[in-house]
């Protein structure tokens, strides 16, 4: 089986990027041959060099409209456009002669709002399957070309094929019920990564990007009031790299007006994200429209107690949990004052009482979120799609 792979981006810590890597491997072990398109030669690019993956780099852009929210930007959206557009054509006809050299069988996209791969695939006549892991506009601010109309009318075409990464986003792309996707739920980790360390430390965590849709700001001004009536608070970390630097400037004009440097530490990005929180007391999920919920996932592979907001892909995480387990796996919240209650009740009754809980998520992601369903999954889908 030969499949094109076209990624959007060789951030390595992104989770599109670490859930792909999951699946990748899995399929290869499986006598998948795969060659993987990246936009650069950076970061992801030289792991899978690595790990002997073929790779090409082409240069081609999201299929988004470029933003115009102020003057500077209005005065470019149409140039930008007008570049993007060709940009991506150029890459469209380099495509087709690397897949068809190669003697791809299929291509897959890594992201949905990529379509250079859909639109090579056609030109070659193979299938195409897009892997759909955001909703676009909610939890991104991104508008795809030409409209979200033919957008979602590309998914429903005899010769495309779709993974949604949550029932939700299916539901949301309107492709519940079509034989043509299927939800397939991101593989996070393996059996052999469970780690349960009962000698938990009173520190609380934030683990992500940090960027307003993560909720951040949201999270310190609760913990600024949680800090305001108990003196006794545990410490806030907050792990994770800021797109631009004037937004995590922001966020420390924040915890300094709220007066609580001595409480708040900004770790930056790290690579020991799951010993953090094997010893957090809780992991804080605070994002306004998560797709997946990859660190929510994560934070029960390594026995984190969660804390999350009660929406979308946290929510349908929660709500599996329930389903398959009968109780609850993590403490939800919709409004600032539940979560400071949770937060008060996991220092006063000391995260051991939560163990039972944690027990339950573990159970949860090994059933649902291991890499080896997700590889299982994908390769049955890939099988069915190639006998028709």
């Amino acid at each position: 089986m030969k499949v094109v792979y076209v990624l959007s981006s060789t951030l390595s810590q992104g989770g599109a990027t670490k859930s792909f890597h999951c699946m990748i491997k899995g399929l290869v072990s499986r006598g998948m041959e795969p060659v993987v398109v990246v936009p650069d030669n950076d970061g992801f690019c030289l792991t899978l060099r690595e790990e002997g993956i073929r790779t090409i780099v082409l240069n081609f852009r999201p299929a988004i409209y470029p933003p115009a929210g102020n003057a500077k930007e209005f005065v470019l959206f149409m140039p930008k456009l007008i570049a993007k557009l060709i940009v991506n054509r150029i890459a469209v006809r380099r495509l087709c002669k690397e897949a068809g050299r190669f003697g791809a069988e299929m291509i897959h996209t890594n992201v949905s709002v990529v379509d250079v791969g859909m639109r090579a695939a056609r030109r070659l006549g193979i299938p195409h399957v897009t892997h759909i892991r955001e909703y676009g506009d909610r939890d991104f601010d991104m508008h795809v070309i030409p409209s979200r109309k033919i957008y979602l009318k590309n998914f429903t075409r005899k010769d495309s094929y779709s993974i949604c990464i949550t029932k939700d986003i299916a539901k949301y792309h309107r492709l519940d019920g079509s034989d043509n996707s299927k939800v397939i739920y991101n593989g996070v980790l393996t059996g052999a990564d469970v780690v349960f360390d009962k000698g938990k430390d009173s520190y609380f965590l934030f683990a992500g990007r940090l960027e307003e849709t993560k909720g951040v700001t949201a999270l310190l001004e609760a913990y600024g009031k949680l800090c305001g009536r108990r003196k006794d608070a545990f410490p806030l970390l907050i792990a994770g790299d800021a797109g631009k630097k004037s937004y995590l400037d922001y966020l420390n004009d924040v915890v300094t007006s709220l007066n609580i440097t001595d409480k708040v530490r900004f770790l930056g990005g790290r690579d020991d994200v799951l010993s953090l929180m094997s010893k957090a007391s809780a992991l804080i999920v605070p994002s306004r429209s998560e797709a997946f919920g990859r660190i929510t996932a994560e934070a029960m592979f390594a026995g984190c107690l969660v804390i999350g907001k009660d929406t979308a892909g946290t929510k349908e995480q929660f709500d599996n949990g329930l389903e398959l387990t009968g109780e609850e796996i993590g403490l939800r919240y919709e409004e600032e004052e539940e979560l400071i209650r949770h937060l008060c009740d996991v220092m006063d009754n000391g995260v051991e009482a939560y163990f039972p809980m944690i027990g339950r998520a573990q159970k949860t992601v090994l059933s649902l979120y291991s890499a080896e369903r997700q590889v299982e999954n994908v390769f049955d889908f890939y099988k069915n799609i190639l006998r028709k």
